[in-house]
């Protein structure tokens, strides 16, 4: 797939998990094609923002957008915004 939801609503779940947001990374390097995949959070938390920032550059080699403020998702001619990540 090349779109990604992650829900992040409830801190105490700590969702998303670190752990699957490195397995996304793990995942994607796996792929015989450079593919674009977009990585729609959707709530900000404290474990997306690390991840994001710590694996930047990494997500950038694979080609993994996350998407961020004032971001609209497109599909099936319906539009939603997209959280906002603060950094």
């Amino acid at each position: 797939s090349s779109y990604y939801v992650v829900s992040g609503n409830d801190p105490a779940a700590e969702e998303p998990s670190r752990a699957v947001l490195d397995a996304l990374l793990e995942g994607k390097a796996q792929w015989g094609s450079n593919m674009q995949v977009t990585l729609i959070p959707t709530h900000d938390s404290e474990v997306m923002r690390e991840w994001y920032q710590e694996t930047h550059e990494k997500q950038q080699d694979l080609n993994i957008m996350v998407l961020a403020s004032s971001s609209t998702v497109v599909m099936q001619d319906e539009s939603f915004p997209a959280c906002k990540i603060e950094l």
